[in-house]
């Protein structure tokens, strides 16, 4: 199996000293328990769904041949919800356009996943979080797509927010924070059910 993981600075791991991000981590609790896969990490730091939306036709037809044994999972929102002079880097309502438009072409491809936007320490932004992923899970139910939520969960797991605080920017985990998120995907029943086609 060949799995894309598209995304932001989470999805690459950024602040991991291990290099891992929960990724990493995900692919190789997957591999020890004889789920074997090919994983393309398709992360970019500080980008939004505006961006990935604008890059998906050229970066993941390479990596889903043959088609058969692709997937892709998608997680990013973080930077969407993010306030920068005064304004959301991208509204709520284009936001939902942009995942709507990127599941809408990444099914055509193959069968996928949606990992929701973590939390942050920062309140406001971790409410404007927890409202872009309460929309994101309405649509993705909506299209018939699995989602994960993970603000709320990973706001009340300790090694996480204490993570985010090690790291310091509030942002970005350090290793145990990475190790938190991915054991929550590699529990996931839609994330298993994969691995038993």
């Amino acid at each position: 199996m060949r799995v894309v993981f598209v995304g932001d600075s989470l999805t690459v791991g950024v602040g991991d000293p291990q290099y891992l991000g929960w990724v990493g981590r995900l692919c190789a609790a997957s591999s020890l328990a004889g789920q074997e896969l090919t994983a393309y990490n398709l992360g970019v730091r500080s980008e939004t769904s505006r961006h990935i939306k604008g890059r998906l036709a050229r970066e993941l037809p390479p990596r889903l041949l043959p088609r058969d044994e692709a997937r892709a999972v998608l997680s990013f929102g973080i930077n969407d919800a993010k306030v920068e002079n005064g304004r959301r880097k991208v509204e709520l309502s284009e936001s939902v356009d942009n995942l709507f438009a990127i599941v809408t072409h990444v099914s055509k491809l193959c069968p996928m996943l949606v990992v929701g936007p973590a939390p942050v320490l920062d309140d406001a932004h971790r409410t404007r979080i927890e409202e872009l992923s309460d929309v994101f899970s309405r649509t993705c139910d909506d299209m018939g797509v699995a989602y994960l939520e993970m603000c709320r969960p990973l706001s009340r797991e300790a090694a996480y927010l204490d993570s985010l605080v090690a790291a310091g920017d509030g942002y970005h985990p350090e290793a145990a924070g990475y190790a938190a998120f991915a054991k929550r995907v590699a529990d996931w029943e839609a994330w298993l059910a994969w691995f038993r086609c």
